[in-house]
């Protein structure tokens, strides 16, 4: 299995962070037929090939996936869209965000 984590900062307000997490979330489930939950202030994910969760902080967001090996080859590239899409969605650039 590989790995991917990422940490976020941002000044906004816990509201609108779940509500842009939320955001993410409904995309990864239309686009990858991701199932998502949320227990408390974690959103859990998972799909086939790949799990995960989101928490939200105190002015951040960290996100930890964990690929198999099918998609394990493919973790620079997942890491550089993740990265990017949670870039756009947090900065309200969602229209720049990479598929």
């Amino acid at each position: 299995m590989s790995n991917i984590h990422v940490k976020y900062k941002h000044s906004l307000d816990p509201e609108e962070t779940r509500k842009r997490v939320e955001e993410i979330a409904k995309d990864l489930k239309k686009e990858y037929k991701m199932d998502y939950a949320w227990k408390g202030n974690r959103l859990l994910f998972k799909r086939s090939g790949a799990a995960g969760n989101l928490d939200l902080g105190d002015g951040f967001i960290e996100l930890n996936i964990k690929l198999g090996m099918v998609l394990a080859p493919l973790k620079g590239k997942i890491e550089k869209t993740v990265k990017q899409n949670i870039v756009a969605e947090m900065s309200g650039k969602k229209g720049t965000k990479l598929a």
